[in-house]
């Protein structure tokens, strides 16, 4: 484990709440432990105390401080755990798509190294909207790619790969070996790769997405999409994936579809 220990209850000392009529109680919990983070008292990835002792410390009922850590976890500042405990976030990853290259090389995390959990890798039929994107026709074989990214042991990126099966007929055989998609466009001769459309909106996590991403459902995110294509034209990969909001950043370049 990465996380380091359960900050002591003296590191929430020095909130005085203010009139009831200036601001609810949870909103003041909120914004002083928003300043703990900021400042650097709670560090990334720490725990928090549980909440019967820290209410009691504060000096409010449970409920007034599920409101103030519900907001945050909404937020994106801190993250739940079943039957673990509330966690800080860790900093915003710096995310960058450069054709050609793979996702670590894309990606600046500023503390701990990204890793990848890769939760299944299946044939199925395309849909009447993957084969759309893919440029297949309905019912063809694809292949079906579910990754889930942590930075430490925090989940930060989970994401769905596409690709036309008659295109990689050895995929599994050389990603188990590999755990590289461009190692396997490689080995099936695909030397270079561009990227030809990146979409990203802003959302709320769906059931599935809070559930691999360990937030709570509704949590604000942006949603991602991308296409590949080899040197000839051909479209070889789509990409759905999700990020909590506060988990990135995203820089250049982009290859945006316009």
């Amino acid at each position: 484990m990465l996380d380091t220990p359960e900050i002591p209850l003296a590191a929430f000392d020095g909130l005085v709440f203010g009139p009831r009529s200036d601001m609810p109680i949870w909103q003041q919990i909120r914004d002083h432990i928003l300043g703990l983070i900021e400042g650097g008292t709670l560090r990334p990835g720490s725990q928090l105390p549980g909440e019967t002792h820290l209410a009691a410390s504060l000096g409010v009922t449970r409920i007034t401080l599920r409101q103030a850590l519900q907001q945050l976890q909404n937020e994106g500042h801190l993250t739940a755990r079943k039957g673990v405990g509330i966690f800080v976030r860790s900093p915003p990853a710096i995310f960058s798509v450069r054709d050609g290259h793979p996702f670590r090389e894309n990606i600046e995390t500023h503390s701990a190294p990204i890793t990848t959990d890769t939760r299944f890798v299946r044939r199925e039929l395309a849909t009447a909207e993957l084969a759309a994107r893919l440029r297949i026709a309905e019912g063809a074989g694809i292949i079906h790619l579910r990754r889930l990214r942590l930075l430490g042991d925090q989940p930060v990126y989970v994401n769905d790969k596409h690709f036309p099966a008659d295109r990689f007929p050895d995929f599994e055989a050389l990603y188990a070996e590999r755990q590289s998609v461009t190692d396997v466009f490689r080995a099936h001769g695909i030397a270079a790769f561009r990227r030809v459309e990146t979409r990203i909106s802003g959302g709320f996590s769906s059931a599935d997405e809070a559930d691999n991403l360990r937030l709570t459902p509704g949590t604000p995110v942006f949603h991602l999409n991308a296409r590949n294509e080899d040197g000839n034209g051909r479209t070889i990969e789509w990409t759905s994936g999700c990020w909590p909001l506060m988990s990135v950043e995203f820089g250049a370049p982009w290859a945006f579809l316009h």
